[in-house]
């Protein structure tokens, strides 16, 4: 009797670990797939695009060193996206001026791309590379590929010089983006960076003071 009731206790300790175990392992696979995109170091592909009136491949690696902005949007022939490329391109030169380059992604190809140029007048500014997605492989990599669809959603990254993601925006597909708030973002960015560290507080703008840790 004392035999049974011994190996029973022992079964029962070995359950209880086992158990235990298994939470353990599903609470680290936990943290690891709840982990944000902010502060990750991303791959960079390379694209098929419409650039500079010629269909072509991009290699985001080689703007490196570079600010890289990631702008993902659902389609092109829509009514919301022309309006945000057409702010985009009015802000293009603000962009350029503090280092940065601008990438439209969405899935569909470049030369549907080409077309959607010609045919919208609020494109034809429109300076900066237009990339086709068409698989949705580099949307699904960055977490915004919509699978009912196929296409991605309304999300912007601000990506540093070393392939860091330090900004990250989602928007549902009937709310369009601020380029001016992007180009605010990318200043505090740029701003911290210079200064070794520090936050920028709400509302922050160039010329206005960063906070530094006393």
């Amino acid at each position: 009797m004392k035999k049974i009731i011994l190996v029973s206790t022992i079964l029962l300790l070995l359950t209880q670990f086992s158990y235990s175990e298994s939470r353990s392992d599903s609470a680290k696979k936990m943290a690891i797939t709840t982990d944000t995109i902010i502060g990750k170091k991303i791959a960079l592909p390379v694209l098929e695009g419409y650039y500079k009136d010629e269909i072509t491949e991009i290699d985001l690696n080689s703007y490196k060193g570079k600010w890289i902005i990631l702008f993902f949007y659902p389609a092109d022939f829509t009514f919301v996206c022309p309006t945000e490329l057409k702010e985009l391109a009015d802000y293009y030169k603000d962009f350029a001026a503090s280092d940065a380059e601008i990438f439209s992604i969405s899935t569909d190809s470049p030369y549907v791309h080409r077309a959607w140029k010609k045919d919208n007048s609020l494109l034809k500014d429109v300076r900066f590379p237009m990339l086709s997605d068409r698989g949705g492989a580099f949307s699904k990599y960055m977490g915004v590929y919509e699978s009912r669809q196929g296409i991605a959603i309304r999300a912007t990254f601000i990506i540093d010089p070393e392939g860091y993601v330090i900004a990250a925006e989602y928007s549902h597909e009937s709310i369009g983006r601020n380029a001016g708030e992007l180009l605010r973002k990318l200043d505090a960015a740029i701003a911290i960076r210079k200064g070794g560290g520090g936050y920028c507080p709400a509302g922050w703008v160039p010329g206005k003071e960063i906070i530094k840790e006393k």
